[in-house]
């Protein structure tokens, strides 16, 4: 029997493997190159939403994530998400002051979702441009304050440096604060503006495509939009966008079990929230996270409380009443 001669070409699988190789080595020797063209310094896109009544934990997360990104290189563009009625003068000038801050480094574009008035207005006045839907609502600048009745006697002080509560002097300088506001909104949109100072102190608020009209917006758009319009100022290429949530829990009440029942938290900071008793409702009991106290506890700790609670219920239709009754 003779010995066949051994072949030197490369059976199918062989040559699969060689392609594959190939490839294999000729990806890591570009991918470097592709990963570089694509992270550069200020590819990215950061989108700050501020959402719900302007307060004190807003502006602290709003002024910190500001700073965040400004300390950040890879960081190129700014878009704020906007849906907000306004709030605490104070909260809203400390925002103001924080996109004013930021504007100085990069592009800053709002983009107003459902409303952006009164002290959102003002925190966003210093953005480059204002895109806003046509149903969106903008303006609303000054302040809500009442004024002083003839009826009510201020009370008088114990020394001539105690302060007494004196109606009269409380206008005048919720006043102030009012022609402060009016003031940093003429200096950021007066050129923009197609209306005397009078006419946008009367405070009105206007939907979308009016705005535009008016000079209280620069442009209709969706965020999207916004976001493009972002990096195309800064003549960004590819780009990434970050989302960063500020304000924590907002909006409807948030539920937990204690030992003594179910109650309701009304508060971005549900640590130092006013805690009040449901009315009667019906909820899923056994999905309510539990927790030992409610003297301090963090958003983080009642996500993990509601999981460990889902995780140690079993599925069931059993509802309970917060009244102490049950329910269908």
């Amino acid at each position: 029997m003779s010995l066949d001669k051994p072949s030197t070409a490369l059976t199918s699988r062989q040559q699969v493997a060689v392609v594959v190789l190939a490839a294999a080595l000729v990806g890591a020797v570009l991918a470097p190159s592709v990963y570089a063209a694509t992270n550069d310094p200020n590819d990215t896109v950061a989108v700050v939403e501020i959402e719900g009544p302007v307060n004190t934990a807003l502006a602290d997360d709003v002024e910190s994530e500001l700073a965040d990104i400004r300390a950040n290189d890879s960081v190129g563009a700014v878009v704020l998400k906007l849906d907000t009625p306004g709030g605490a003068p104070v909260a809203s000038e400390r925002m103001y002051k924080a996109v004013q801050r930021t504007s100085r480094d990069m592009t800053v574009i709002a983009s107003v979702q459902s409303i952006s008035a009164s002290g959102g207005y003002y925190a966003m006045a210093p953005a480059d441009e204002i895109y806003v839907m046509p149903t969106s609502t903008v303006g609303s600048i000054g302040l809500n304050a009442p004024a002083p009745s003839a009826r009510s006697a201020p009370f008088g002080p114990s020394g001539p440096d105690k302060a007494g509560s004196n109606p009269t002097q409380a206008w005048a300088e919720q006043e102030t604060l009012a022609d402060t506001f009016i003031n940093a909104m003429m200096a950021e949109r007066g050129e923009e503006f197609q209306m005397p100072r009078e006419e946008v102190a009367k405070a009105d608020t206007y939907l979308g495509t009016e705005a535009v009209n008016n000079g209280f917006a620069d442009e209709i758009g969706s965020l999207n939009e916004a976001i493009h319009a972002a990096a195309t100022e800064e003549n960004l290429g590819e780009y990434t966008v970050d989302t960063r949530e500020t304000g924590g829990l907002s909006g409807i009440p948030f539920l937990v079990r204690t030992d003594s029942g179910l109650v309701a938290i009304h508060a971005n900071d549900p640590g130092y929230a006013e805690v009040k008793p449901m009315p009667s409702t019906y909820v899923y009991t056994p999905a309510v996270p539990h927790v030992d106290t409610i003297e301090r506890f963090s958003e983080p700790d009642l996500r993990d409380a509601g999981a460990a609670s889902t995780e140690r219920t079993a599925t069931g239709n059993e509802t309970a009443r917060l009244d102490g009754g049950v329910g269908a």
